[in-house]
């Protein structure tokens, strides 16, 4: 009986260490991460907002500035877990057409910080936008995003209609799709710490192959900095713990939206069925011209297709 408990006990440390060895991957410190994926166009800016109690929260923002200064502006936001270097192939094709385009990481992701109180919002997250744009003295901008990015930015557009020229939703988590409060248990910090730092390259890849309709578009350097950058010090602990600010999202808030605006979504998408689309059509009442379905493409457009900005600029042309 002793030697089988030992057999047994020998197996479970064996296959404990090639678990270990197999899936843990330690944060990276920010230095690291920055010193790799800052940029030219990076720039570091401490914010504040209020929470809804009024309470002030303070929070480092990055984000890029590319164009001229004197060009009309256009502001972007990423999806959950990426960060702003995924328009980069956009915004390099609208400064070439003559606009000025900003890249923000939103809060928790990217190379942005995190709030005190480990506290999430579209609210929040627009509003840390509203303040960079009072920083820059920028008075209005178009303003667009992917996925969790989508959802900040039609909040955007209904909270501050007079900082908004026009919309564009690409892949856009609508009004109450959004479940990031996910597990009690693994947003115990210590959990979460824990649990946090066992996540492989090849886990993401595939979660990111996912995200591809064409997988042979998502290559190795991408995958690298999804990875890099999501091992910053936090991020991960971050993703488990935060909890959801308490504020609803209703179909209603898109009603309030005044300004001109665009959808896009890929054909390919399994994270956010192109049907979401028709929330956004019907509440918005969007003309059949200010919509485009990407045949063969997933998720993420602007990183599989980046020609498809082509469409972005036509609409901008015409709202012009």
């Amino acid at each position: 009986m002793i030697k089988w408990l030992k057999i047994i006990g020998i197996s479970f440390l064996v296959l404990l260490v090639v678990f270990i060895l197999v899936f843990y991957r330690r944060d990276l410190s920010e230095t690291h991460v920055k010193a790799d994926y800052l940029t030219e166009y990076s720039h570091l800016i401490n914010l504040e907002i209020e929470s809804l109690e009024g309470t002030p929260l303070e929070i480092d923002i990055h984000y890029m500035d590319m164009g001229e200064s004197t060009d009309p502006v256009i502001l972007l936001f990423h999806g959950a877990f990426s960060s702003s270097h995924t328009f980069i192939p956009w915004a390099e094709s609208l400064v070439e057409v003559g606009y000025r385009v900003l890249l923000m990481d939103l809060p928790y992701f990217g190379l942005s910080g995190a709030f005190e109180d480990d506290v999430t919002s579209y609210r929040r997250s627009a509003a840390v936008a509203f303040e960079l744009l009072e920083a820059l003295s920028i008075d209005a901008v178009h303003i667009g995003g992917n996925s969790l990015g989508g959802a900040v930015a039609w909040y955007f557009a209904g909270e501050y209609p007079l900082k908004t020229n026009s919309l564009i939703l690409i892949d856009a988590v609508p009004p109450n799709l959004d479940t990031r409060n996910g597990n009690g248990f693994l947003r115990n910090p210590w959990v979460a710490g824990i649990v946090s730092q066992f996540t492989p390259r090849f886990l993401l890849k595939q979660i990111l192959r996912s995200a591809y309709g064409d997988i042979s578009k998502l290559d190795d350097e991408t995958i690298d900095r999804y990875y890099n950058i999501l091992r910053k010090k936090d991020t991960r602990k971050h993703i488990l713990t935060t909890t959801q600010e308490d504020i609803e999202y209703d179909v209603e808030r898109l009603e309030m939206i005044t300004a001109p605006t665009y959808v896009m979504w890929g054909a390919k998408d399994t994270w956010i069925s192109e049907i979401y689309s028709v929330i956004f059509v019907l509440s918005m009442d969007i003309s059949n011209e200010n919509t485009i379905t990407l045949q063969g493409v997933g998720h993420l457009p602007m990183e599989e297709a980046p020609n498809s900005v082509s469409y972005y600029i036509e609409f901008l042309d015409r709202i012009d």
